[in-house]
């Protein structure tokens, strides 16, 4: 009969995606956003003086930008003060980015206009794998070893997209199996290579090793299975 069994596994700056990361492309984005903003805050679900604040910091930008590009009054000290300027737009600005993004009550065309993410409401799911596992063994010692998992064909540890690791199904027995069914399921592995651990009776037993990808994302938030892999087999020592 098979028994249980069980693995024992083992910057740069960054802007947000509406913010250019240019000065240049800043300084469009973050006049359009002002003026936009200014017009009809309550458009946006903002207020005037949210557009107030964002229309001081645009004004501080859009007067020491072109100071720092002209190359006649462009020094260490010009750059300094549009870089602060520009700083301080962005703590500003970002919140009031974020919250008009968020808000499901601002027209997916407005957020567009202002410059902002439009979040999807509805989650794509992420299909089911197709693809099975190839399974390797790295080492093998008394009452343990350590194999290795990937999508076949694939080089590396790639995985199928939305995959969250592998579940494992192990026979442990006098012969080898050919069969999925016959074998005892474990837990999911996330990470390649993994471990495995194995009883004082199993040593000399036949394993039969099965693993499947798994997603977590599917319809409904639903765990989906991939097809079972071909047999890893191998003696446990």
């Amino acid at each position: 009969m098979p028994r249980p069994f069980g693995p024992t596994s083992n910057k740069t700056t960054m802007y947000p995606p509406y913010i250019p990361p240019t000065d240049a492309d800043f300084a469009l984005w973050l006049a359009n956003f002002d003026s936009l903003l200014t017009a009809a805050p309550a458009t946006y679900g903002l207020t005037a003086p949210d557009a107030a604040a964002v229309a001081a910091v645009a004004l501080a930008f859009a007067l020491a930008y072109p100071i720092s590009q002209d190359p006649t009054t462009r020094t260490p000290v010009t750059i300094a003060a549009k870089d602060t300027a520009r700083a301080n737009a962005e703590v500003v600005v970002r919140p009031f980015a974020v919250q008009v993004s968020l808000n499901n009550g601002v027209a997916a065309m407005d957020k567009t206009a202002l410059g902002v993410t439009v979040r999807s409401l509805v989650p794509t799911p992420i299909p089911a794998p197709i693809t099975a596992p190839e399974l390797g063994i790295i080492a093998l010692i008394p009452l343990q070893g350590t194999f290795s998992y990937k999508e076949s064909g694939a080089t590396g540890k790639a995985k199928p997209f939305g995959s969250t690791g592998v579940q494992l199904a192990a026979a442990i027995q006098a012969t080898h199996t050919a069969d999925p069914a016959d074998a005892t399921l474990g837990t999911t592995v996330t990470k390649s290579p993994f471990r495995m651990a194995f009883n004082g009776p199993d040593a000399g037993e036949k394993l039969s090793l099965f693993a499947r990808f798994v997603t977590s994302s599917g319809p409904g938030g639903a765990v989906q299975y991939g097809p079972w892999s071909a047999p890893l087999q191998t003696i446990v020592t």
